[in-house]
């Protein structure tokens, strides 16, 4: 490793002294649930803790109201490392994706790191990430360049697993919204155009694309509108349908045979077709195996095995994998719990109890010490780079 045992045994320590902070402030997210691009509370406390401990913190990044970025250490250091610190919760079942353990691990990490190395050793960017659950906050500061001058990202997310390496899902989401014309059912059927067959035929025929698609591409979808009563032949009717694939050509091809579905459906229904497709769209997770390799190496010097989980296993989809097209990016999961499901009470439950900061814990010792090994290693940082180059 590049980093002297000393040097690592300091940030170690620097971790246990910011924990107690870290989650304290966990605990209270675990309360205080906030939703996407509302997370003002949260924003506030992320940036006043930075504050505190000589961060620069500039609010309203790309123009979002909660997201912020905190720098510490030289414009010119060997190394700049964006930590990314989510902050959303989801409506009804509060932390149930443990944004409130992910966020203050990152903060941690860099506090850590801020009080063990030079300035002229790193440049640490704390980047606060809203609204990953609608999958538009990471985007948008993409396309804001915030991560312009990073190189590398990283954060770690809860899990029932333990992986240095996971892979995200492209998601292409559409919105078809088909209009026809309005009739009595009984007394004059055919002069109406029904919408909701249209969206009827489009399921059958997702039902018969399914048929013929990769293994791993997913198309599911709702009906949002289908009418408002049954002797009314529906003119408006709306589906939402989202298509997810790891392979960026299979996610294209399939997005591009769903809008032909729509496309027949409407003509076969005789109904104009209006498709959107929503911001929230998100590409593929481009990995980066050399900086995976660095987290990796962190678990097994701190005695953490990981669980025997592929990387594309049990995944789905987040705005992170924008990131990971701009600067090499991982995204590790840690345990709080077996056989947990995100997005469910029970993992809410996990993740604001002890379990949870115990995780909370191992991810910020994790984060801070690849962030070091990264700034002590010249030749990892070169095989990061080009790998990222180079795929």
């Amino acid at each position: 490793m590049g980093a002297a045992a000393a040097e690592r045994e300091v940030v170690l320590a620097a971790v246990e002294r910011e924990l107690p902070a870290a989650t304290e402030l966990a605990r209270w997210m675990a309360a205080h649930p906030e939703l996407s691009l509302e997370e003002r509370e949260t924003s506030a406390r992320y940036a006043a803790a930075l504050e505190s401990r000589g961060f620069a913190v500039e609010r309203r990044a790309a123009g979002l109201e909660t997201a912020f970025v905190a720098s510490w250490g030289s414009r010119e250091a060997p190394l700049r490392a964006a930590l990314l610190a989510e902050m959303d919760a989801l409506p009804e079942i509060g932390h149930a994706c443990g944004h409130n353990l992910s966020g203050p691990a990152s903060l941690c990490a860099a506090f850590a790191l801020a009080a063990s190395l030079a300035p002229q050793d790193l440049r640490i960017l704390v980047v606060g990430t809203p609204a990953e659950e609608i999958g538009v906050g990471k985007r948008r500061l993409v396309e804001a360049g915030v991560f312009a001058g990073a190189d590398v990202a990283m954060m770690a997310h809860a899990s029932d697993m333990r992986r240095a390496h996971r892979l995200f899902l492209g998601n292409r989401k559409f919105v078809f919204t088909f209009h026809g014309r309005a009739a009595h059912a009984a007394a004059s059927p055919e002069r109406g155009v029904n919408a909701l067959d249209a969206v009827i035929a489009l399921f059958v025929a997702v039902g018969l694309l399914r048929q013929q698609l990769p293994p791993g591409v997913r198309v599911h979808g709702i009906v949002r509108e289908g009418g408002t009563a049954p002797n009314v032949i529906p003119e408006r009717a709306v589906a939402e349908l989202w298509v997810r694939a790891l392979d960026p050509a299979q996610l294209a091809d399939a997005a591009a045979r769903l809008v032909r579905c729509a496309e027949g459906a409407a003509a076969a229904a005789g109904a104009r077709l209006e498709a959107r497709e929503l911001e929230s769209s998100s590409p593929p997770m481009k990995p980066n195996l050399a900086l995976a390799g660095c987290y990796r190496e962190q678990l097994a010097a701190l005695g953490l095995a990981e669980s025997q989980h592929a990387p594309d296993q049990a995944i789905g989809s987040s705005d992170v994998t924008h990131v990971s097209l701009a600067v090499p990016t991982i995204h590790p999961n840690f345990p709080i719990g077996r056989e947990l499901q995100l997005h469910t009470r029970a993992f809410a439950d996990a993740a604001g109890g002890a379990a949870g900061e115990a995780g909370l814990g191992e991810a910020a010792r994790a984060l801070a010490l690849c962030v070091l090994e990264l700034a002590r290693d010249p030749a990892l940082r070169a095989r990061v780079a080009r790998e990222f180059g180079g795929s």
